[in-house]
């Protein structure tokens, strides 16, 4: 039986899975025979990312806002950044959806839920014994990830087919936006962000009214992980005019020039100039806000991780 975390989770403690698990869940042989609609699908994909998830997880989840995103009724967009170990990004990532998974589970939604989808190295998959193929058939979406990537019609096709998937509240959808500068660490976070995610956001609010955008912080030492739910940061369209709202603004960590703008506002207006900005110059400007809230989330895990008080958690 699947239990609510926040009845029994107190901060300062951290997580680990629970594993083994048993095998007959985890039948290599048996797992394509799976309705990727049905909430034996979701069961199936937490049980086996909990025998992934190897290293214990400190995890600010007394903020709710975990479950805050279980009973969202819409979908939405995760951007994480990557660390000098970027294995253990994708752990942490691996381990974030385990968590997100799990309460689906436990507020029946398992079967309805929005299934989670992330980009990888095209490459990289076909690296795998399988070509992929299991990754594949759990969310993830091979893409030409190379800096002079020849691929970009392809890769245009698979973003229009997750924009589909989003505007019509069928999954959420997980990036690292630094992309292939991720290995470039001496850079600030606002130099390696790229367009890609921005672009994303832009071409649902073609379809959506609205799209919320969490920043996951990922930091990590030799036995502990840090991962840090941020607070949404909601992007809008009326019309012509885009607007963003507070985000992590309450962070010590916020960036201060950036909280001027909101002056206790719950949302800007995205303009140039002192005038709106149209859709054709907008992609930069959702940039500028996301990296900012995910470099602001990405130093809160940093002191998540120093401040961890050694009590564990077993999903």
């Amino acid at each position: 039986m699947i239990l609510p975390i926040k009845q029994n989770y107190n901060r300062g403690q951290s997580f680990r899975s629970s594993v083994p698990v048993s095998k007959k869940m985890l039948n290599a042989f048996n797992y394509k025979s799976i309705d990727k609609n049905s909430a034996e699908y979701i069961e199936y994909v937490y049980y086996l990312l909990k025998q992934m998830c190897r290293q214990t997880a400190e995890i600010n989840v007394e903020t709710e806002r975990l479950q805050d995103i279980a009973e969202l009724k819409e979908p939405a967009v995760f951007i994480m950044n990557h660390t000098a170990h970027q294995m253990k990004d994708i752990n942490a990532a691996k381990f974030f959806n385990a968590l997100l998974y799990r309460e689906y589970i436990y507020h029946n939604r398992a079967e309805s839920c929005p299934r989670s989808k992330i980009f990888a190295n095209k490459n990289i998959l076909k690296k795998q014994p399988d070509s992929g193929e299991e990754y594949k058939w759990l969310g993830v979406i091979p893409i030409n990830a190379g800096i002079r990537s020849k691929g970009k019609v392809e890769n245009a096709n698979t973003i229009r087919h997750v924009v589909q998937e989003l505007a019509e509240n069928k999954i959420n959808f997980f990036i690292f936006p630094e992309g292939s500068l991720a290995g470039l660490t001496f850079l600030p976070l606002k130099y390696k962000f790229q367009p890609g995610v921005s672009a994303i956001i832009k071409k649902v609010l073609e379809f959506k009214d609205k799209i919320n955008v969490f920043p996951l912080g990922f930091a990590h030492n030799k036995d502990l992980s840090a991962i840090h739910i941020g607070s949404p940061v909601l992007f809008c369209k009326n019309k012509e005019t885009y607007t963003a709202g507070r985000g992590n603004i309450n962070s010590e960590f916020f960036d201060k020039n950036l909280a001027d703008f909101y002056s206790g506002k719950d949302e800007i207006v995205l303009t140039e100039k002192g005038k709106p900005v149209n859709s054709s110059k907008v992609v930069p400007y959702i940039s500028g806000i996301l990296a900012k809230n995910l470099e602001c989330c990405t130093k809160e895990a940093q002191r998540d991780l120093q401040n961890s008080g050694g009590r564990v958690f077993e999903i």
